[in-house]
């Protein structure tokens, strides 16, 4: 099993999904990265308030500490029947997110990972609504076990002829000026939506 797929399969594991999988609507992207598909609220994070799809994207080298694309992905949420999300909304959710993320995953890790004292700082990009730049003062806790500092990228925004919005995300704990930056922004942008006729 691949390593990709191992983090796939674990936090589906992870993620106890309670709700029957929403098959109204198909998210594609074009590349070849593997990826996964859970319901939100996750059974990591079941505090959400959010209510939806998460599709997420796995960079080669996701669960690889000594490559430059480690812990390096594409997030995607679809919202039906929801505004796009506001800033204090965004800086809500996913603290709740990673904080459950990083308690479940590293529960069993020495010293215990203090979820408590994870800090956002989420800043609205000029003249672009909807667009925010994100750092995460966090514990990685699927490799290293180490404070880490991850990016983000964030586009809120109505997902066009459909009731529903988008918060989309290229996440890396690279610095913004890094190759593989545009790489992400590219898969991020290849997102479509599309409603499956039942």
């Amino acid at each position: 099993m691949s390593k990709v797929l191992s983090f796939c399969f674990l936090v589906t594991c992870i993620s106890v999904i309670s709700f029957a999988a929403d098959d109204s609507v198909q998210v594609t992207f074009d590349t070849e990265w593997r990826g996964e598909r859970l319901i939100l609220p996750t059974g990591f994070a079941p505090d959400l308030s959010l209510r939806g799809i998460e599709e997420i994207r796995f960079a080669p080298g996701m669960l690889q500490p000594d490559l430059e694309d480690f812990f390096s992905y594409v997030l995607v949420f679809y919202l039906p029947n929801q505004k796009p999300l506001t800033q204090m909304q965004i800086h809500t959710e996913l603290l709740k997110y990673y904080r459950g993320l990083a308690a479940s995953v590293g529960r069993d890790r020495q010293p215990k990972i203090e979820t408590d004292k994870f800090a956002l700082a989420l800043t609205p990009v000029e003249g672009k609504d909807g667009h925010y730049t994100a750092v995460l003062d966090w514990v990685e806790p699927f490799k290293t076990g180490k404070a880490q500092k991850l990016r983000f990228e964030i586009e809120s925004v109505k997902i066009a002829d459909m009731n529903a919005s988008r918060l989309s995300m290229s996440v890396s704990p690279q610095k913004s000026n890094h190759p593989l930056w545009p790489v992400l922004r590219q898969v991020t942008a290849s997102a479509k939506f599309t409603k499956v006729a039942k």
